[in-house]
């Protein structure tokens, strides 16, 4: 993700599950699970075999590699690069952010690793975005990179409520909020619920994925939504 503009989340839908989100102790927990959710990511990233960097990952256009890189702007895209690029397309900051993270993915693997143990210990997120942003970014294409090479992605219930507690309200660059509109999403995994409508049911991680559009997980859900 890039420089985002948060959304308020509809006020005729609530989420049972919300935290509190005031206070120092609710801001230094959040920070730990966006430091909990890309450390994940690091210690799958750091098992991958060489020909795995090259592999097209679930995000579609990009190699394993490339999802690498843009993970890694958290700690390598200076303001300099992002003025540049967001000229040369024309403000469109998804062809920017494509664009740049091809180029940079071919860079050597060490380096791809050393950027991202850098943002692993980081909870640095981008302007006017929240921990959980960070956190389903890092979730979302962790999933895009293990599943594209047959790994399995470790779970934590409390984690993955707090995740799915952040989708309703994701930075609009996500893409959830316009997806889980007028849905009412269940998770059969863990005690999880949210919004009024058309009933969505199934793992919860495929709830996340499904509502950042991706779909290699459809077929775990069921429901009219």
């Amino acid at each position: 993700m890039s420089t985002v503009v948060g959304v308020v989340a509809p006020t005729r839908i609530r989420c049972e599950h919300l935290a509190d989100t005031g206070g120092d102790h609710v801001a230094d927990n959040d920070k730990a699970k966006l430091l909990a959710e890309r450390a994940s990511l690091l210690t799958t990233v750091e098992q991958l075999d060489p020909g795995d960097w090259d592999t097209p990952s679930l995000a579609v256009g990009w190699r394993v590699r490339d999802v690498v890189a843009h993970v890694n702007f958290n700690v390598t895209l200076g303001l300099g690069v992002t003025i540049v690029g967001m000229l040369k397309t024309r403000g469109d900051i998804h062809r920017f952010m494509a664009t740049h993270a091809r180029k940079v993915g071919e860079r050597p693997i060490a380096e791809h690793l050393e950027a991202l143990r850098r943002v692993a210990v980081s909870a640095t997120v981008a302007p006017t975005t929240k921990p959980s942003d960070g956190a389903i970014d890092a979730f979302v294409h962790h999933h895009d990179i293990a599943l594209a090479v047959g790994r399995d992605v470790p779970t934590d219930d409390a984690r993955l409520r707090w995740l799915a507690d952040g989708i309703p309200q994701a930075t609009r660059f996500i893409g959830c909020t316009e997806r889980v509109r007028d849905v009412r999403m269940i998770a059969t995994d863990i005690d999880w619920h949210y919004g009024t409508g058309p009933e969505v049911r199934g793992p919860v991680a495929a709830i996340i994925l499904a509502a950042c559009g991706r779909s290699v997980w459809l077929d775990r859900l069921e429901g009219p939504g």
